[in-house]
């Protein structure tokens, strides 16, 4: 770690309230495992691992030199940790586990493509190939063919007769150190002699690389990735950060304050502007190289302000702007490896804070450099967004083992020779308990299957929708224009179309699947009293929550519509003819528009509605479980029951405490 690692925990007070709910919350649930029976101590340890084991995911991304890896280094303390100069051909998913468990003594482990992965690549030339093969774009496929043939001819000469046998493999360390990390993430220039032979040797075929560290100045364990830039040759780029990006808290979006958003930033607005306007974070790099960043820091805000409004995202997006080249010197204590430009500029921005007055302190330079603004940005977005989600879901499942727990000690304390008198509607408890069970199982995919119909079919209107619009928009324009210059059709209205889809279907979701688990909740727990009538009290079965629908990302993808190059040019040229443009082009946006469409439904929709099945499985797994058991403990005690019906329960202690841990979870809750 630096010399100054202690900066690291600017910012914790966000994460305080979190984790002091998460250490009571273990309290109450270890009271809990006292008075439970095994079954239920074993749902409980298993809720305590989950807090345990809780790891907040915030993806960086951005363009190439932008400063990702830079800003990643920082955040893990360690300045030269991950190579910042990474050749544009590498498309490697780094990733730092923070003060997270890992197998064993390993300390790296790295990951190569599936052979599937590496064939698309160099068979059909990547996701860039698929497109400029469905446009017909012949050229362009000759010169995919061309640079991938040349990859591939310098990744099999490093790796000799190893090349085919690594393909879906992993290598792992009890290590890490800057020559490891380089041999698999970073390519070397081959003419330079003073380059270690070994840099980069596996790099062309390494899929994602994971380092494991402790930080102790992080209270939470973090995963930080570190994606490739999006504007790469093949496109493989995005993909990867596509995937990288699902599941992930925090979108840290790296930009250099000399380019800020430029054009070339397109496909990553339109990645980002998928995600929910909380979880986005703009951290501006570079302030230090701009010549009069006093001046020109509030004229760049105003830029991307401008650009958000433009992209439909929210203007009260953080942004933060920073460099960090100062956050190097504060953390490490030194600041002779500050430029003469970056010195003057600091000094500049001190001024301006009004420090000028003070001596220079490492502690200000942290603060100038934007990272403590970024490290609180993040922690506040972690402890809102997944802790708190986390809390509600423990606590709600620890409320509901608490009522099982009670239902359970009632049934044995009623314990007996004589039978217990239950009102089950003339069936068998076991019968009762598995036509609740079965019903639910029942319903919950019949939603699921409807659910997942409707928001096809409108997605599939979406996309005929827009087909037509266009096609309609082409043939206006060839009449008034003929068959001279070019035309390009803006996909935005089908992604409009696509994402309204989208949301329509989560609110649906969210109400069906919601009334659905409640009316499972109220039979559960009607169950519950049929078995053991009047005994119970106070008793309450809470319905399952409903799952989260995470951002559309898919929607975000490039396709063949959003290419300005010259294939474009070339693909209008070919085309002699009315009919055939209109028959071509229709054909070409019907297979772009569909691609989306069906990103969305195997990557986010098929996730959603297998969360609401599971969710609604392991409740009634779980539920009947304990019921089955409380049907079969035995039979009723005389003495036990005249001391329930007197209000002197054998079991009064017990009960007394899952009374008051079920208030404090309530109340905490509240």
């Amino acid at each position: 770690m630096a010399r100054n690692d202690h900066l690291l925990s600017v910012g914790n007070e966000a994460l305080s309230p979190m984790t002091d709910a998460m250490s009571a919350l273990t309290t109450q649930i270890d009271q809990l495992t006292e008075v439970a029976d095994a079954r239920s101590s074993a749902r409980l340890a298993t809720l305590k691992t989950k807090m345990e084991n809780f790891t907040a995911s915030v993806t960086l991304v951005g363009q190439v030199k932008a400063g990702k890896s830079s800003i990643i280094n920082i955040l893990a303390g360690r300045p030269n940790l991950l190579p910042s100069d990474v050749n544009p051909w590498t498309s490697v998913v780094t990733t730092l586990n923070i003060n997270t468990r890992t197998e064993g003594d390993t300390r790296s482990k790295f990951t190569f493509f599936e052979q599937e992965e590496w064939d698309n690549l160099m068979v059909g030339g990547g996701r860039l190939g698929e497109l400029a093969n469905r446009a017909g774009a012949d050229d362009e496929m000759d010169d995919i063919r061309r640079q991938v043939n040349e990859m591939k001819a310098k990744s099999e000469e490093r790796l000799g007769k190893h090349f085919d046998l690594i393909l879906g493999q992993s290598h792992q360390y009890d290590y890490f150190d800057d020559e490891l990390i380089q041999r698999y993430v970073c390519l070397g220039d081959e003419d330079d002699p003073d380059i270690n032979p070994k840099t980069g040797r596996f790099a062309d075929v390494t899929k994602s690389a994971e380092l494991f560290m402790d930080i102790p100045q992080y209270p939470i364990s973090l995963k930080l990735c570190d994606t490739p830039g999006v504007n790469d040759t093949f496109m493989v780029r995005e993909q990867i950060t596509l995937r990288s990006l699902r599941g992930s808290e925090v979108c840290v979006v790296v930009l250099a304050a000399s380019q800020a958003l430029t054009t070339m930033d397109m496909a990553l607005m339109r990645i980002i502007s998928q995600f929910e306007n909380r979880q986005i974070i703009l951290f501006v790099n570079r302030i230090d190289e701009l010549s009069d960043p006093v001046t020109q820091v509030p004229e760049i805000r105003d830029r991307i302000q401008d650009t958000l409004k433009q992209n439909n995202i929210d203007t009260e997006t953080s942004i933060v702007f920073g460099s960090a080249q100062w956050a190097e010197a504060a953390l490490t204590g030194n600041p002779d490896i500050l430029t003469e430009e970056s010195r003057q500029a600091l000094n500049t921005f001190y001024l301006a804070a009004g420090f000028g007055d003070q001596s220079a302190s490492l502690d200000k330079i942290w603060a100038l450099s934007g990272l403590p603004d970024l490290l609180l940005a993040m922690n506040e977005r972690i402890a809102e967004g997944a802790g708190s989600r986390l809390l509600d879901r423990v606590r709600h499942r620890a409320r509901n083992i608490a009522s099982q727990i009670r239902a359970t000690t009632v049934a044995k304390t009623l314990s007996t020779n004589d039978g217990v008198l239950r009102d089950l509607d003339g069936v068998s408890a076991e019968k009762a308990i598995v036509t609740v069970s079965e019903e639910y199982e029942r319903k919950v995919s019949e939603l699921t299957t409807k659910l997942r119909d409707k928001v096809l079919e409108r997605l599939a209107s979406a996309e005929a929708n827009f087909v037509k619009r266009a096609t309609d928009s082409l043939i206006a324009h060839l009449e008034q224009n003929g068959e001279e210059g070019t035309w390009q059709y803006d996909p935005a209205g089908l992604r409009t179309l696509q994402k309204a889809a989208y949301f329509s279907f989560g609110r649906s979701m969210r109400k069906e699947a919601g009334a659905i688990y409640s009316s499972a909740a109220t039979d559960v727990e009607s169950l519950y009293l049929k078995l053991l009538g009047n005994h119970l009290g106070e008793f309450n079965i809470e319905a399952p929550i409903v799952p989260r629908v995470p951002p559309p990302l898919g929607i975000g993808r490039t396709i063949a519509l959003d290419l300005q190059s010259t294939w474009w040019r070339r693909w209008w040229q070919k085309r002699k003819g009315f009919e055939a443009y209109a028959a071509d082009y229709t054909r070409l946006i019907s297979s772009e528009a569909n691609s989306i469409t069906k990103d969305i439904e195997e990557n986010q929709i098929a996730a959603v509605l297998e969360n609401v099945r599971a969710g609604m499985a392991d409740f009634l797994a779980e539920q009947k479980d304990t019921l089955l058991s409380i049907s079969k403990s035995g039979n009723r005690d005389p003495a036990a029951q005249a001391a329930l019906n007197s209000g002197t329960q054998p079991q009064k202690s017990r009960d007394d405490i899952l009374g008051d841990i079920l208030k404090d979870l309530s109340n905490e809750a509240a």
